[in-house]
């Protein structure tokens, strides 16, 4: 029998905390509507539910037949919001941490999609918000409205989008903290 060693035991990293540390190091925009959408999935689920039942519906009914056009219109409608937060790379998470744009040195070194965000943030400060509040309710809208296109009876859909909005949370550092 061999005496214990010693040496210091190699941290492993899942695949998942690699994913989620680079996603909120590299790309905090992406990593808020991550946390958006997973929010809205929980608070969706349980608000359905509890619409359905208090409006006295058959929680297990079947789910009425729908459009192809619908889920086809809520998805550009989601993917028009995307867009808007993307052009401007950092709306969203001055948005959420409340910081302002920073003074830069030479604006004019920069591209010219980040001089004209750069000069609409600092000189319509409230302007930039509203766009980037209106990009956040397109993403939600949706977002919700392909929810509620699932077509399966209003207590499934609710558990689904609840059980995955939990789950998507869960999978970023193992805590739910970010409730």
């Amino acid at each position: 029998m061999s005496p214990p060693t010693s040496k210091p035991e190699k941290i492993v990293h899942s695949k998942f905390k690699q994913f989620f540390s680079t996603l909120k190091r590299k790309y905090p925009n992406l990593y808020a509507i991550y946390l958006m959408t997973n929010t809205l999935f929980i608070w969706s689920g349980t608000w359905y539910l509890a619409d359905t039942w208090a409006q006295g519906k058959d929680l297990m009914a079947p789910a009425s037949e729908i459009s192809l056009w619908i889920p086809i219109r809520h998805f550009s409608i989601l993917l028009m919001g995307l867009l808007m937060l993307f052009i401007d790379d950092k709306s969203l998470q001055e948005l959420v941490l409340m910081k302002k744009t920073p003074p830069v040195k030479n604006p004019q070194s920069r591209s010219l999609r980040k001089r004209v965000f750069y000069h609409l943030k600092t000189r319509y400060p409230n302007l930039m918000t509203v766009y980037t509040l209106f990009a956040i309710i397109l993403c939600w809208c949706g977002t919700w409205g392909l929810i509620w296109d699932i077509p399966i009876p209003p207590f499934w859909r609710s558990l689904l989008t609840i059980s995955t909005g939990f789950f998507l949370l869960y999978i970023d550092d193992l805590k739910l903290d970010e409730i």
